[in-house]
């Protein structure tokens, strides 16, 4: 075997690419967000805006769907992830702000997640199918009033579709009933994808949606708003009036979405990702893409987050307990 030179070792390693000392040493293993929900939903818009951020910013991260249970699957696996890998969940107020209040569903594991960031919000919104016209806020304050005057004469005949048993917008829809003084049939779907394609359709007449889910359809005309929750209108949909301008004060729950971390998230690592999130949610790219989505951006990190969670929770808590009997 010939013996190489110094001369050609030395050009030979020197031909060699040079390492890259200044790139995070977890390019190699990505984040991982995992989202209870299937893909092309509002939950997963937001996933996605934010998984981009991430990655953009020098975290690779990917999203993976775990749909099913309200999110609960995605929460589980979330709370019981292993140190091999870093898990995120992509909070919603239904997983949990909601589910581990209802009862029978113990919380001690969305107790274990840490909050990292509070990233958008979105209203409530009661829908009906459109004709292609932009709707006006006066007709669409007769057409609540008229439904919930025929919904007296016909306790119980008149049938409204949600996202889903337990879901915020169930929820949302019986507490209009209650202060309305009516009753109404529930017609649950799993998610908003389908529940729209019907309403559009007419084979649903009503539906409580997000405000994020049926934004594009509204701003085509292709379904109307006859009301929005809030204690403002939305800038998103500045000319849907507001439940209370109804005389319904008590609708002003909104639906969220956060990004928490698992409990084997070190301290240090959670920290690297929260200030990594704080940075992107103060982008102005970021929040065009939120709002151009239908959510409104809140952008809330440290005990921020924390707090709007301990209060969302109890907004939830009051709402449940005041439907309660009426959930069946």
């Amino acid at each position: 075997m010939p013996v190489l030179s110094r001369r050609r070792v030395t050009a030979a390693l020197l031909s060699l690419p040079l390492a890259r000392p200044w790139l995070p040493s977890f390019a190699a293993e990505p984040v991982h967000l995992l989202v209870g929900y299937a893909p092309g939903g509002g939950a997963d818009h937001i996933a996605r805006i934010v998984a981009d951020g991430l990655t953009g910013d020098g975290a690779p991260t990917i999203v993976d769907n775990r749909p099913g249970a309200a999110g609960q699957i995605a929460l589980h696996e979330a709370a019981r992830a292993g140190a091999q890998r870093e898990t995120l969940l992509l909070g919603t107020v239904g997983s949990v702000s909601i589910a581990p209040q209802l009862p029978g569903a113990p919380d001690a594991l969305v107790a274990s997640l840490q909050p990292l960031a509070i990233v958008a919000s979105t209203p409530h919104v009661l829908l009906v199918a459109g004709d292609g016209t932009p709707g006006r806020a006066d007709s669409a304050r007769d057409a609540l009033a008229r439904l919930l005057a025929e919904a007296r004469r016909r306790p119980g005949d008149i049938a409204y579709a949600s996202l889903g048993i337990h879901s915020s917008a169930h929820l949302v829809a019986e507490q209009m009933c209650r202060d309305a003084g009516i009753t109404m049939a529930h017609v649950p779907y799993p998610g908003s994808a389908r529940a729209l394609v019907d309403l559009q359709g007419g084979h649903v007449a009503l539906l409580f949606s997000t405000l994020q889910a049926a934004l594009p359809l509204m701003r085509q005309g292709r379904v109307h708003a006859l009301a929005v929750t809030g204690r403002t209108r939305s800038a998103l949909a500045p000319a849907v009036p507001t439940f209370a301008e109804s005389g319904l004060t008590g609708m002003r729950q909104d639906a969220w979405y956060g990004v928490l971390a698992a409990p084997t998230v070190v301290p240090a690592r959670r920290a690297v990702l929260e200030a990594r999130l704080a940075r992107l949610l103060k982008s102005p790219a970021l929040r065009q893409r939120l709002a151009q989505d239908g959510a409104e951006p809140l952008g809330l990190t440290g005990p921020d987050a924390v707090g709007y969670l301990t209060q969302q929770r109890e907004v939830w808590r009051r709402t449940i307990e005041g439907v309660a009997g009426r959930l069946g």
